[in-house]
C-alpha cells in the first residue's frame, strides 16, 4: 500500500503542489491561525523544485516537503519576531488601556478628582497628590484602571 502512495505521487505534475499551497494559503485566511501558511509556502517550493528536477521519488518528494515546511516555520516565525513586534495585542478589548499615553480636555475638576473628555466621551480621572487643573486644560493620561483614568498635567 505505501509504496503505492509513493509511485503515485511520482506520477503528481508539480501543480498538485500549486494547488495545496493556495489550498493552504486560503485556509489560513480564513481560520487566521498563522500556522498553515508555512507549509503552503512550502508546498509552493516544492512545485518549483519538481520543475526544476521532475521525476523524483515520492519518499523524496515527501520528506523533502516535510523539511520545507519545518524550515519555511522556523524561518518565517523567527522573521516576524525579528521585525515584528513580536508582543501579542493585550489591550484589544481595553478601551481605556488603549487611552494612555494620549492627550485629553479637562472637562471638571475638584481636589484631585475630576472629568476629561477624549475622543467626545467623558472619563471620570485622577491626578496625582498636589496637582491641580483649571477646566479646558490638557492633560496627559499616564494610566488606566477599569472605567477610570489617571492623569498629569502637561
Amino acid at each position: 500500500m505505501e509504496a503505492g502512495l509513493f509511485s503515485w505521487i511520482e506520477t503528481l505534475s508539480p501543480w498538485w503542489w500549486i494547488a495545496l499551497g493556495v489550498g493552504l494559503g486560503a485556509l489560513e485566511m480564513v481560520i487566521a491561525s498563522f500556522v498553515l501558511i508555512w507549509p503552503g509556502i512550502a508546498a509552493i517550493v516544492m512545485a518549483i523544485i519538481l520543475w526544476v528536477a521532475p521525476g523524483m521519488q515520492g519518499e523524496l518528494q515527501i520528506a523533502l516537503y516535510a523539511a520545507l515546511s519545518i524550515a519555511s516555520m522556523f524561518a518565517g516565525r523567527s522573521y516576524l519576531r525579528k521585525f515584528g513586534d513580536g508582543e501579542p495585542e493585550t489591550d484589544l478589548n481595553s478601551r481605556t488601556q488603549q487611552m494612555v499615553g494620549h492627550k485629553a480636555k479637562v472637562v471638571d475638576f475638584d481636589l484631585g478628582d475630576g472629568h476629561i473628555e477624549l475622543n467626545g466621551l467623558r472619563w471620570a480621572a485622577k491626578w496625582p497628590d498636589g496637582q491641580t487643573a483649571e477646566v479646558g486644560q490638557v492633560v496627559k493620561i499616564i494610566a488606566a484602571q477599569g472605567m477610570s483614568v489617571q492623569v498629569e498635567n502637561i
